[in-house]
């Protein structure tokens, strides 16, 4: 019996989004690496990185981040960081990469910098206040 309120709204405290009994034990329990049809299962290796159907050359850009390129399989880093390092060498720890002209696509060597995370606090609180 589904316990809702005069306006549509589920009555608080009656487990309606609730599925199964309290205590009932699942049917899978125990079982580890099932294979109900292993003919349609996803294989080792079958669609990583370039193997994929929509493989778009290794390049991922995120709403409000920055760009991420696949270095390996299933790994990907920052395409600013890897441009730093691959140009200028190792990034010293604590030292986050900086967009000077704020566009974060722009991941030319002469628009990055390593900077201290204290600089970064200072650099982003002044990009604030102009902002103001």
């Amino acid at each position: 019996m589904i316990h809702r309120k005069e306006d549509g709204t589920f009555a608080k405290g009656t487990n309606c989004g609730r599925r199964f009994e309290k205590g009932s034990i699942p049917w899978n329990k125990g079982l580890k690496k099932i294979h109900l049809n292993p003919e349609t299962e996803f294989k080792e290796d079958q669609y990583v990185g370039e193997n994929h159907p929509s493989w778009k050359g290794g390049v991922q850009i995120t709403k409000n981040d920055c760009v991420y390129v696949w270095v390996g399989k299933n790994k990907r880093v920052r395409r600013a960081r890897k441009v730093y390092e691959d140009t200028y060498g190792e990034i010293p720890r604590g030292y986050v990469i900086y967009h000077i002209d704020g566009n974060y696509l722009n991941d030319d060597p002469q628009n990055l910098e390593a900077i201290s995370r204290a600089e970064l606090v200072k650099r982003n609180a002044a990009n604030r206040s102009k902002r103001r």
